[in-house]
């Protein structure tokens, strides 16, 4: 991390111009917004404080986005660079609700369950600048993508549940704040079972509470801690949980590694229940842009593409031709269904699960590099 002026990379030509204008500007745009807006000021759609914030916070991603442009073939620079970045915001992201989480990661990782519901619900604790920050973090592309992500699953799942008969059991894994399940109709005269697995307590807490809670009567919901990683092993899982007819997940994928995903893909393909179904969303990542995530909330996940994406199933033993593919609202998100059925899901020796193809290897950011 770049600590001083005396660290080689902060004398850098480009590193200093980089500080001492576009930072040094997103700083004083930051300064005054803070002297003008009212510290107890709750945030308003559209007024001039929230033109103003967004004015300075786009300026400050696009010089953010063309540093690193200008520094591609040079990652330690970037992260030296983006930590320092923070460092020199942090008197005003502080004082934002997400920028803050983010930041700090008081639950181990950005994405938590009150992360999300503060997404979902587009409101904020924080006040005065701060909250301004949250209203223009809130607005992002992505953060519209994942409201639009609960709301196509849960589509997703109403129509499987509609289109099938008898009973039904559901694995969610990483189930987050559950919150596709408020205000769920009844299906008379049908069981429908929630297994809703996280590895947060307090993310299961919050389920109980406020969601498993308010089911009616047709649907129960049962938070279990549960770390996803123990999916790969499908006979450990059918011993303990049983077989399902829908298994989905929507935000864990982003921040596992190819290799991990294809053990955990081929363990819920064996887990499922004759033509069941397995859902996963991934962000699509030439449908959004990273730098606000990555330089001003240090949140960071996979940046993969659809056939990026494609290509760790058929490491996992999917038929990819047969799978179905479709989009949120906003375009980012993709959900890609498989069912259980002939030449949909080949099993996998043991062996083979975790081992990359012959013609590359599994790198760092998600792509297949060819040796």
């Amino acid at each position: 991390m770049i600590q001083s002026n005396d660290s080689i990379n902060s004398r850098l030509p480009s590193v200093i111009e980089f500080f001492s204008k576009d930072v040094a500007e997103f700083k004083r745009q930051l300064t005054q917004l803070e002297s003008e807006i009212d510290k107890d000021a709750i945030p308003q759609h559209n007024d001039e404080f929230h033109q103003r914030t967004l004015a300075a916070f786009k300026q400050s991603q696009e010089s953010c986005r063309a540093f690193e442009r200008a520094h591609e073939s040079e990652p330690d620079l970037i992260k030296e660079v983006q930590a320092r970045f923070r460092e020199e915001t942090s008197p005003w992201f502080s004082q934002s609700w997400i920028g803050n989480r983010a930041r700090t990661k008081p639950s181990g990782f950005a994405g938590d369950y009150e992360m999300l519901v503060k997404l979902y619900e587009e409101e904020t604790p924080a006040r005065g600048i701060g909250a301004y920050i949250d209203l223009c973090i809130s607005e992002l592309p992505l953060a519209n993508a994942v409201r639009g992500r609960k709301d196509m699953v849960r589509e997703y799942l109403l129509n499987e549940i509609t289109s099938r008969e008898g009973d039904l059991r559901i694995m969610d894994i990483a189930c987050g704040p559950c919150r596709e399940f408020l205000d769920w109709p009844e299906f008379e005269g049908r069981n429908i079972e929630v297994v809703a697995m996280d590895n947060d307590p307090v993310a299961l807490e919050y389920i109980e509470a406020k969601v498993a809670s308010q089911l009616p009567p047709s649907t129960t919901l049962k938070p279990v801690r549960f770390n996803a990683m123990r999916a790969r092993n499908a006979e450990a899982t059918k011993s303990k949980y049983g077989t399902f007819d829908i298994i989905y997940s929507v935000g864990l994928a982003d921040y596992l590694t190819d290799e991990h995903l294809v053990g955990i893909f081929s363990g819920l393909g064996e887990t499922l229940s004759d033509g069941g179904a397995l859902v996963i969303a991934f962000k699509d990542t030439d449908q959004y842009d990273e730098t606000p995530y990555q330089w001003h909330l240090d949140w960071f996940f996979y940046q993969r593409t659809v056939e990026d994406v494609l290509n760790i199933y058929e490491m996992a033993g999917f038929n990819t031709a047969k799978m179905e593919l479709t989009r949120d609202r906003t375009e980012i998100i993709v959900n890609y269904a498989s069912h259980r059925a002939p030449d949909c899901i080949r099993r996998l020796d043991p062996a083979e699960v975790s081992r990359p193809s012959r013609s590359g290897r599994i790198a760092k950011n998600g792509k297949v590099v060819e040796n």
